[in-house]
């Protein structure tokens, strides 16, 4: 097993979900500061699951994938992809926490990671968005 990240650590978006891939961990990323340094990780999985993904102060790494890959198709076209983006803007999430907890898989490891502001993510993603050819 790599080892992972420690708490404290600012660790690119793109190694981390490469992390969740090899390493059959859990990775939940949070938009919410506040939130993401004032709560429980599992309190907030079960209070937020039934919540619409774009609307959630946390998602597990794959599912904000997802929704960063629809945002950016709304921006930028059908052909705009979100890794190609962090490849040439790198995005760093903070990591806050290490654990385990119980999943319908058994137990598995998890990093909570927080990301920055949402300001911030805003405005890297339309300096980077390029209008669509006609």
């Amino acid at each position: 097993m790599t080892e992972l990240p420690k708490t404290g650590e600012r660790i690119d978006v793109l190694v981390l979900r490469e992390l969740r891939r090899t390493e059959r961990i859990n990775i939940y990323l949070y938009m919410d500061e506040e939130i993401a340094r004032t709560s429980d990780l599992t309190t907030d999985l079960a209070k937020y699951r039934l919540v619409d993904p774009d609307f959630r102060p946390v998602l597990e790494i794959e599912e904000w994938f997802k929704t960063m890959q629809k945002q950016m198709r709304q921006i930028a076209g059908a052909n705009a992809r979100v890794e190609e983006m962090f490849t040439a803007e790198p995005l760093h999430a903070e990591i806050l926490e290490t654990g385990t907890l119980e999943t319908a898989v058994g137990r598995r490891t998890y990093l909570k990671a927080l990301l920055p502001y949402l300001d911030e993510m805003e405005e890297m993603h339309y300096s980077n968005a390029t209008m669509p050819t006609r």
